[in-house]
C-alpha cells in the first residue's frame, strides 16, 4: 500500500524533470533566435580600439554599474533625425525619382532621414574609459515618409524602390564619456554595410543594385566593414544643450568604389532623457511683449499651473497656420519670409512664404512651480519646426534640429495670464541668431467672429536693429476639435461673443417674403429645428445637423462646366451652446446646462425660434481662393430652413490701400453676406437632402476687396438616421404599386369590353403588343423581381437591408403579386382572342380589307429596334462609366444581363411601337385600341417615369462620398426626360393613325360573312 504514493512522488519528480528540460531548451533555442544577440557579436574589439584611439585619448574615466548603463542605453537612441552630406562627388547611396512626374518641383518634399537604436552592451570587455557597445543605423532618402520606429531585420541591408532608398548597417564600438562641452556621452563605432553601388562603375547613380541583399555568406565578398560612426549625446538635457551630433565616414581610400562623402546627423534627446530648467540667465532675455491691446477681445484664460501643463500638452503634435503680418505696409521683405527661421537654400525661391508654411509644436515638457509656495507659475519647454510641404505627420515625426527649429523654454505666471519664452534657432551655435528670439503665446477665452484661434502667439526678434516683423501664428478652432481635443477645455474656459446679428437680422428681414407661397412652405414643409432651446442635447444634434460637407456646382451650372467644389460648414455655437454635448458626457457638462452666450437677443429667440449661429465656411478650388475660408454669425430661421449670416475674411497683405482701409474689422472683411438654404425634412423621403450657399460682397465694384457673387448647389448630404424616410418610401411605392396595377387592370378591361362590341377590330391590335404587356406583368411573378419599378438606391459593398418583412410590408406584397397575376390573365385574355380571331379568317380576304394582318412583320421590326437601341445605350453608358461621369455602377457579373433587365423597363414603356408598325404595314380602317387603353396605358408608364425621375437613390448606412456615384438607377435625369417624350409622342402616333384611316373616303363595313367569322 505504501508503494503507490512512493510511485506517484517519482511520477511527478519525472515530469517535472522533464519539463524543465523542454522549457530550458526552449528558452535555450529563442535565445539562439535572437537576432540582436545575433548582430553583437563583438568581434572587432581591437580594431575598435585602433580606430577610435583618438577618442578614448580624451575620454574621461567611465565607472558604471549595470542598472546605470542600461538607464543610460535608453536615452542613446534617435529616430528620424536629419542627415546632410558633404558634396565631394561619392554619394551615399542612389535615388530613384521615377515616381515623380516630369517637371515637378515641390521643395522639402526630398527628406534625408537617419534613426539610431543602441543594441547591447558588453560587460565583460569594459574598459578604464569605455564599455563595449553595439548599435544599428537605418539611413534613407524619402519622399514625405518617416522611418519606422524598429526595423523588422537587424542584418546589413540595401533597397530601394521608387521615393524611397534606405540603407541599414549594424555597428560595433565603445561608448564613453568627455567632459567637453558641459559633458557629452559619445560613440565610436564601426559597422558593416552592404555597399549601394555596384562595383567598378564609372557612374554610381547609374548601376545600383537591383536586388535585396542580405547579410549572409552568399553576399559576404560584397560587404563594406570600414564604416565609422561618431555620436555625441549631451549629458544634461537643457535648452541650449539638447542636439545629438553624429559624423558617420568612410574608412576607404578615395579611390575605393565603396568610399563615400562625410555625413553629418543631428537629433535631439527626446522623453527618455530628463529636460532639466533652470536656464535662468538665457529665459530672463524675454521681455514679456504680448500682442497689443487693440489685437485681443478679452485678457485671456487664467488658470493654476497644473491646469495650465494639462492644457499645454494638448498642444503636443498641434499644426499652427502662419498669418500674414498684420503690421506689414505691403512693401519690403519682411512681409514675405519667416523670420527668425533660417530658410533652406531650395526653398528661398517661394514667393509669399507664409501661406506655403505651417508651424508644429512638439516635444513638451511642463512642469508647475518649484514648490507648493508657487502653485501659479510653470516652466514650459517645446520645439518649434516650420515646415513646407509634408504633411503633418512627417513632420511631427522628425527629430532633427535646423535652420527651420526654434527650441524654447519660458515661464507661466497665471495672474497675469501670460506666457513668453525665449527661442533657440537650431543649434545653439547658429550665427547672429542663437538664443535671440521670442516666442509668445495667448490664450483667448472670448471667441467671436474676428477671433477663432484657441491659441494665437507670436516670434519675434530680441537683437536690437533685427528690423524684421514678428512673425504671427494661430490654431484656428475647429469644432472636430472641440469634440476630440479640447472637450474638456472649451466648456470649462471658452464662450462665444456674437457681434453681428443685428446686420444679420436686417439681411433676414429683407429676404422675407410674405407671398402665397411662402406661406403655403412654411405651413406644410418642416425643416431641421429644436422644440425646446433651453434642452442643451436638442440644440447640440441640430447644430450637427446644420453642419456639412458635400461637393457642390454653380447654380445655375456654366456651359463650361466647371469641376467640383467642396463645400465645408461647420457650427461653432448655437443659441446657448458653444461646441458640442453629448449626455455620456455629463460629467464634463455639470455647468452646461446654465451656461448662456453674452448676448441680448435670447428672449427674442425664443419668441421666434429664431437662433444665434456661428460657423466657419470653407471652399476648395482655385475660383475660390480668394474666399476659401469664412468666419460666419447669423440668424437660423428653422420655420424656412434659412441661415441668414454676415461673414469675415482675412485680407490678403498686398496693397497698401487694403491695409489701411477703414471699412476693414480687425483687419478682416467683413462686409459679406452668405445665405444657406436647407431642403425640406418633409420631401426627405423623396428627395436627398441639398444645401443651397449664396456669397456676395457688399462692396462697390470699384473696390479691390469686391467679387461676384457665388451661389453653389451641394449634391446630397448624408444624414444619420433615414430609416423612419425609408418606412415612408417603401409604404408609398407599395401603394403606388396597387393603384397602377388596379388602373393597368381597368384599363385592359376596358379594352375588352371595347372589343366585344367591336370585333371587326380584333385581328388589327398587335400580338407583340400584348405579348410585351403580358411579359411585364409575368416576369416578376416567376423571377421574384420588383414589380412595375426597381427600389432606387446607392450601392456599397455593405449596404444594409432595407426590405424588413413586417406583415403589413408582407400584406401589400401580397396584394400586388395578386393584381399583378390579375393583369397578366388579362393581358393573356386579350392575346388569346385575338390569335384565334386570326385563326377564323378566310384564305381569301374580302375585297375592302387590304391584306390578312400578321404579327410576323412587326414583331422583326420591333425586334430590330430595340437590339439596335439597347446596343446604343450600352455603348453610351459604357462610355459615360470610362469617362467617370457614369451614375451606375453594378458589380454583379454579367453586366450586360443586368443592363438587359434594366432596358425590359423601357420596352414595356414603348408598348405602342408593335402597334404603330402594324397599323402601317396593314393600313387597316378600323381603330384596333380604345383611347382609355392606349392613353390610359401611356399615362401610368408617365407616372412610373416621372415618380423616378423626381425620386433619389436611398442613402445607405455606409454611405461614402465616393459611393455617390455607384448608384442602381440606370438612366439619367435627361434620358428619363427624353423617354417621358417618346412615351408622349407614341401616344400621339396611335391617336393620329386611327383617325386617319378610319375617316379615309373609302372606309367601308366589312361583309357579314367575314364579321361573323370574327365575332366567333
Amino acid at each position: 500500500m505504501d508503494m503507490l504514493p512512493l510511485a506517484h512522488h517519482l511520477f511527478v519528480l519525472v515530469f517535472l524533470i522533464f519539463l524543465f528540460k523542454t522549457v530550458d531548451a526552449q528558452l535555450s533555442n529563442f535565445e539562439d533566435s535572437d537576432e540582436p544577440l545575433r548582430i553583437c557579436k563583438y568581434e572587432r574589439f581591437s580594431e575598435v580600439k585602433r580606430e577610435c584611439s583618438s577618442f578614448l585619448s580624451s575620454a574621461s574615466e567611465l565607472k558604471l554599474e549595470k542598472e546605470k548603463a542600461y538607464e543610460i542605453a535608453t536615452e542613446l537612441s534617435f529616430v528620424n533625425g536629419d542627415w546632410v552630406q558633404e558634396a565631394g562627388g561619392a554619394p551615399l547611396m542612389p535615388f530613384d525619382d521615377s515616381d515623380m512626374p516630369r517637371n515637378f518641383s515641390s521643395p522639402g518634399s526630398l527628406l534625408k532621414l537617419a534613426s539610431f537604436w543602441m543594441m547591447g552592451i558588453d560587460f565583460s570587455r569594459q574598459l578604464e574609459n569605455a564599455i563595449n557597445i553595439c548599435g544599428y543605423l537605418s539611413i534613407a532618402i524619402t519622399r514625405n515618409s518617416t522611418l519606422s520606429n524598429r526595423p523588422e531585420s537587424w542584418t546589413p541591408l540595401f533597397f530601394k524602390r521608387p521615393g524611397v532608398s534606405e540603407l541599414r548597417i549594424p555597428f560595433e564600438g565603445l561608448y564613453m564619456e568627455s567632459e567637453e562641452n558641459e559633458g557629452e556621452r559619445l560613440m565610436c563605432l564601426l559597422g558593416t554595410s552592404i555597399p549601394p553601388f555596384s562595383e567598378g562603375s564609372s557612374d554610381p547613380l547609374k548601376s545600383s543594385m537591383p536586388y535585396r541583399s542580405r547579410c549572409n555568406d552568399q553576399f559576404s565578398l560584397l560587404m563594406d566593414d570600414r564604416i565609422m560612426l561618431v555620436l555625441r549625446f549631451p549629458k544634461r538635457y537643457t535648452l541650449t544643450n539638447r542636439a545629438i551630433y553624429g559624423e558617420m565616414r568612410s574608412l576607404n581610400e578615395n579611390s575605393n568604389p565603396n568610399y563615400f562623402d562625410r555625413v553629418h546627423m543631428s537629433s535631439q534627446l527626446g522623453f527618455n532623457s530628463k529636460y532639466l530648467f533652470g536656464s535662468e540667465m538665457v529665459v530672463s532675455k524675454a521681455r514679456d511683449l504680448y500682442p497689443d491691446q487693440h489685437e485681443l477681445i478679452d485678457n485671456g484664460v487664467k488658470f493654476e499651473a497644473l491646469q495650465f501643463c494639462k492644457l499645454f500638452r494638448m498642444f503636443d503634435g498641434e499644426t499652427f497656420d502662419i498669418v500674414e503680418n498684420s503690421r506689414c505696409d505691403g512693401k519690403g521683405e519682411n512681409c514675405n519670409n519667416l523670420d527668425p527661421f533660417v530658410l533652406e537654400s531650395e526653398v528661398k525661391a517661394i514667393n509669399g512664404i507664409p501661406p506655403k508654411f505651417r508651424l508644429m509644436m512638439n516635444n513638451l515638457h511642463c512642469v508647475s512651480g518649484d514648490n507648493f509656495n508657487e502653485p501659479k507659475t510653470a516652466k514650459a519647454s517645446a520645439v518649434f519646426r516650420a515646415f513646407s510641404s509634408e504633411n503633418r505627420f512627417t513632420a511631427g515625426g522628425r527629430t532633427g534640429l535646423s535652420g527651420m527649429t526654434i527650441s524654447a523654454e519660458g515661464t507661466w505666471n497665471s495672474s497675469s495670464g501670460q506666457f513668453c519664452m525665449i527661442g533657440c534657432v537650431g543649434f545653439t551655435e547658429t550665427g547672429s541668431h542663437g538664443c535671440n528670439s521670442q516666442i509668445c503665446l495667448y490664450f483667448p477665452a472670448t471667441f467671436s467672429i474676428t477671433q477663432r484661434s484657441i491659441i494665437f502667439g507670436t516670434i519675434s526678434s530680441l537683437q536690437k536693429g533685427d528690423s524684421h516683423n514678428p512673425l504671427w501664428f494661430r490654431k484656428v478652432l475647429r469644432r472636430l476639435d472641440l469634440w476630440n481635443s479640447y472637450n474638456d477645455y472649451s466648456n470649462s474656459y471658452l464662450s462665444y461673443k456674437y457681434s453681428k446679428i443685428d446686420p444679420a437680422s436686417i439681411l433676414l428681414k429683407r429676404n422675407e417674403k410674405f407671398n402665397l407661397g411662402t406661406i403655403m412652405k412654411k405651413s406644410f414643409m418642416k425643416y431641421p429645428s429644436v422644440e425646446d432651446i433651453n434642452n442643451i442635447t436638442s440644440v447640440s444634434l441640430l447644430s450637427d445637423k446644420l453642419g456639412f460637407g458635400a461637393y457642390a456646382l454653380p447654380d445655375p451650372l456654366p456651359s463650361n462646366h466647371p469641376p467640383k467644389t467642396y463645400v465645408g460648414l461647420e457650427v461653432l455655437s448655437l443659441g446657448s451652446l458653444f461646441g458640442r454635448y453629448w449626455p455620456d458626457w455629463s460629467d464634463s457638462y455639470q455647468t452646461a446646462e446654465a451656461k448662456l452666450l453674452n448676448n441680448s437677443h435670447t428672449t427674442k429667440q425664443n419668441q421666434n425660434r429664431l437662433l444665434n449661429v456661428s460657423a466657419s465656411l470653407t471652399l476648395t478650388g482655385e475660383s475660390y481662393g480668394h474666399i476659401s475660408m469664412l468666419f460666419l454669425e447669423g440668424l437660423y430661421n428653422p420655420l424656412d430652413g434659412k441661415i441668414f449670416f454676415i461673414g469675415c475674411r482675412d485680407v490678403p497683405v498686398f496693397q497698401e490701400s487694403i491695409i489701411n482701409n477703414p471699412s476693414l474689422d480687425s483687419r478682416m472683411d467683413c462686409l459679406i453676406e452668405v445665405t444657406v438654404e436647407y431642403s425640406s425634412k418633409t420631401t426627405r423621403w423623396l428627395i436627398n437632402p441639398t444645401a443651397k450657399v449664396s456669397i456676395t460682397s457688399q462692396r462697390n465694384e470699384e473696390d479691390p476687396l469686391s467679387f461676384r457673387p457665388i451661389i453653389l448647389k451641394t449634391d446630397l448630404i448624408p444624414y444619420r438616421d433615414n430609416s423612419k424616410e425609408i418606412i415612408i418610401r417603401r409604404n408609398f411605392e407599395a401603394v403606388l404599386r396597387i393603384l397602377v396595377l388596379l388602373a393597368s387592370t381597368a384599363c385592359t378591361i376596358s379594352q375588352l369590353f371595347y372589343i366585344q362590341k367591336k370585333a371587326d377590330v380584333i385581328p388589327f391590335i398587335s400580338l407583340t403588343m400584348y405579348g410585351v404587356q403580358a411579359l411585364g406583368f409575368g416576369l416578376p411573378l416567376f423571377t421574384g423581381a420588383a414589380v412595375l419599378f426597381k427600389w432606387k438606391e446607392f450601392e456599397h459593398p455593405m449596404k444594409r437591408s432595407y426590405a424588413r418583412k413586417t406583415m403589413w410590408f408582407q400584406v401589400l406584397d401580397s396584394i400586388t403579386k395578386s393584381l399583378s397575376l390579375v393583369a397578366f390573365v388579362l393581358s393573356l385574355r386579350l392575346f388569346q382572342k385575338i390569335w384565334k380571331a386570326r385563326l377564323r379568317l378566310p384564305a381569301n380576304k374580302p375585297l375592302n380589307v387590304n391584306q390578312n394582318p400578321s404579327d410576323k412583320p412587326v414583331f422583326l421590326s420591333s425586334w430590330t429596334i430595340h437590339t439596335v437601341g439597347f446596343l446604343a445605350l450600352l455603348i453610351i453608358h459604357n462610355k459615360k462609366t470610362e469617362d467617370g461621369v457614369g451614375i451606375r455602377n453594378n458589380h454583379k457579373p454579367p453586366e450586360w444581363v443586368a443592363d438587359l433587365g434594366e432596358y425590359m423597363g423601357l420596352v414595356q414603356d414603348f408598348f405602342l411601337l408593335p402597334q404603330i408598325i402594324g397599323n402601317i404595314i396593314w393600313k387597316a380602317q378600323v381603330k384596333p385600341l380604345r383611347k382609355v387603353y392606349y392613353i390610359g396605358f401611356t399615362a401610368l408608364r408617365l407616372l412610373l417615369r416621372a415618380y423616378d425621375y423626381v425620386r433619389d437613390p436611398v442613402i445607405g448606412f455606409y454611405i461614402h462620398q465616393s459611393d455617390f456615384n455607384q448608384s442602381s438607377e440606370f438612366f439619367s435625369k435627361s434620358e428619363g426626360i427624353v423617354i417621358m417624350a417618346i412615351l408622349v409622342v407614341l401616344a400621339i402616333t396611335v391617336g393620329v393613325q386611327q383617325r386617319w384611316n378610319f375617316n379615309k373616303p373609302n372606309n367601308q363595313v366589312l361583309d357579314s360573312t367575314y364579321e361573323e367569322l370574327l365575332s366567333k
